[in-house]
């Protein structure tokens, strides 16, 4: 668990200078960092997807798991609707900052877990934990600490909270990583990053546009994807 407590304890660091640091900045360069962020998280979604659906065989690029992708977000989004996760997840965070005293705290929160939580390196670097390898988590601590600081000093402090979630995710993959053994394939690790990429060039765009897209309602498109690799297994 070493690795995860070094990317939880990167994120908090990273945070932390990231709201020092806005306090010598002006707003509209802020604005400006904000909006080459969204495309860099933008460019790094769509290279995800395409990594882990894009392979060459005999010379020529073939793609997978199309129809898996389209079906999980389309009925991931429609239970995140009728739950209203984002909604909810917003009401939260408006708690959060009344008693905080701390302004624009869901957007950091949310933006900054998805950005930290979905992607290869988290599953991949909790699943090496679970034997002992820590790399992979080390690496990501040091990413996602660079992450953390650029995304505060323009998101501010919900950023920081992020990291508590991040360790509850990356720790529960590496204790069920035991137990599940062979359902950790590359098969369903290409499947899940594809839609969790997607997540994420969504969180990009919703950094450059003016209507913001509910990427909170997006995250049961994930457990799709687990529920079918599930139900192949026991199949």
């Amino acid at each position: 668990m070493l690795g995860n407590l070094a990317n939880f304890g990167s994120i908090i660091v990273g945070g932390l200078l990231g709201i020092v640091f806005r306090k010598w900045i002006k707003k509209d360069i802020l604005e400006s960092i904000l909006k080459v962020v969204g495309i860099v998280v933008l460019i790094f979604g769509i290279i995800g997807v395409l990594k882990s659906m894009v392979t060459m065989e005999g010379g020529r690029l073939t793609s997978h798991d199309e129809l898996l992708l389209l079906v999980s977000l389309v009925v991931g989004v429609f239970i995140g609707e009728m739950l209203k996760i984002d909604d909810r997840l917003f009401r939260f965070g408006k708690v959060i900052e009344k008693k905080m005293n701390k302004g624009a705290f869901s957007e950091g929160f949310i933006t900054a877990s998805l950005i930290f939580c979905v992607g290869a390196m988290a599953i991949i670097g909790s699943i090496n934990a679970a034997s002992g390898d820590q790399n992979v988590l080390y690496l990501k601590a040091a990413i996602d600490g660079i992450t953390a600081m650029i995304l505060a000093s323009t998101l501010g402090i919900g950023v920081l909270f992020s990291s508590i979630l991040v360790l509850l995710y990356q720790g529960s993959i590496t204790l069920l990583s035991w137990a599940l053994g062979d359902f950790m394939s590359q098969a369903f690790m290409d499947s899940f990053n594809a839609v969790g990429y997607t997540i994420v060039a969504c969180i990009g765009l919703n950094f450059l546009r003016g209507e913001k897209l509910k990427i909170a309602n997006m995250i049961p498109s994930l457990f799709i994807v687990i529920l079918y690799y599930l139900i192949r297994l026991i199949g």
